[in-house]
């Protein structure tokens, strides 16, 4: 098990509230202005995933500065494929720079299943102050910042089962981005065999550290047409995308592909990646449990990897699926169904939230997993 230590760019429920270190504070006492909006990633399995936002607030030196006042449900899974929501618009506030932001929620959050039942979206005591996260943002006198804030639903929710029934717990993981140093990579997947596009996949904007360790950046989903858009890429860090997809009603899977490094900066911000997949109708599953089971201020998600080449930047290992595992009484457990056949490697990711604020996260050993036609593969992790 390798872990790490520092202060988390992003906000988790159930103990994992982000606790920020440091405040920001304004320079002068000449004013700027801001406007925020809220977009979100792709999720499975939910109809709806509606969140009450009381308000947005920035934090400064003397305290928090309130932005806009929203005091609306939002449904999280209306605010994909390039549909956001304001939440605050032209909000005054004292010219300097600023290290921290949150969201303050009401009551009435839930989640609409695939079946159409509604189930109340649990809150933890720990987020009455907000969900918190560190930005790093600075506001110009005479300017106006546009701030746009991922709520990563599907990294988001965490089920716990309870006896028969399921309980569902709010465990945010929530970026910022100040839009005017971000790119963007769009394109269309498509069908190899017959030019189609591929509607409803999966695509991951990825980078790699040093150590060559993947971590997704963004992710969206193809339209109708197999388009897609990988927006609010920040500028300066090299991405790849990264699609397995797993399209249709009666699930047809392809083969995962990469793209080649795309460099993102100031003068160079917008990329272009097309590519066409070949479908694989020889698909497995790959399941099996995480110990020990989280404690409140842990949260747990397992990472699908595989070794990809690229057109011309070489093979590396990128995670081709995510997810966050769910958790039982003694157990956790995970599931990657609809998987081409092959050589796959398995990761679980703990996060465990610190007295000073600060994260931990630990991460398993990599598994191997070979995935055969019409078999499941059991492969245990242990954090």
């Amino acid at each position: 098990m390798r872990t790490w230590r520092g202060m988390i760019t992003t906000a988790a429920g159930l103990g994992l509230a982000l606790l920020v270190a440091c405040g920001g504070s304004s320079s002068s006492s000449s004013t700027g202005a801001m406007n925020v909006h809220l977009v979100d990633g792709p999720i499975s399995g939910y109809q709806q995933v509606n969140v009450n936002i009381q308000s947005v607030e920035i934090g400064s030196g003397s305290g928090w500065i309130t932005l806009g006042t929203p005091n609306k449900t939002i449904n999280l899974l209306n605010l994909t494929g390039g549909v956001s929501e304001t939440l605050a618009s032209g909000a005054t506030l004292p010219a300097g720079h600023y290290s921290q932001m949150r969201l303050i929620l009401g009551s009435g959050n839930s989640v609409m299943l695939a079946d159409g039942t509604t189930q109340p979206l649990t809150v933890p005591s720990g987020m009455q102050t907000g969900i918190k996260l560190i930005v790093s943002f600075d506001v110009a006198a005479g300017t106006t910042a546009d701030v746009w804030i991922d709520f990563d639903a599907a990294h988001s929710i965490q089920v716990v089962q309870a006896g028969a029934s399921g309980q569902y717990l709010l465990r945010p993981t929530i970026r910022a981005f100040d839009k005017t140093v971000t790119g963007s990579i769009h394109g269309t997947l498509t069908d190899g065999a017959t030019a189609a596009g591929l509607p409803g996949a999966m695509v991951y904007a990825e980078t790699l550290d040093g150590s060559g360790h993947a971590a997704v950046v963004r992710s969206t989903v193809t339209d109708a047409t197999g388009a897609y858009t990988l927006d609010l890429l920040p500028v300066g860090a090299t991405y790849y995308v990264v699609s397995q997809p797993v399209v249709g009603t009666t699930p047809k899977a392809y083969d995962a592909k990469a793209s080649d490094a795309f460099a993102l900066s100031g003068t160079s911000p917008v990329f272009t990646y097309n590519a066409a997949f070949a479908g694989d109708a020889a698909t497995g599953t790959i399941s099996g449990g995480v110990t020990p089971v989280a404690t409140s201020a842990q949260s747990d998600a397992v990472n699908l990897l595989q070794s990809l080449a690229t057109p011309t930047s070489g093979t590396f290992t990128f995670i081709v699926g995510s997810g966050l595992v769910t958790v039982g009484t003694s157990t956790e457990t995970y599931a990657f169904s609809n998987v081409p056949a092959g050589a796959y490697s398995v990761q679980a990711v703990r996060s465990t939230l610190n007295p000073d604020g600060t994260t931990t996260v630990s991460l398993s050993t990599v598994q191997s997993a070979a995935v055969t036609a019409g078999a499941t593969t059991t492969v245990n992790l242990g954090l």
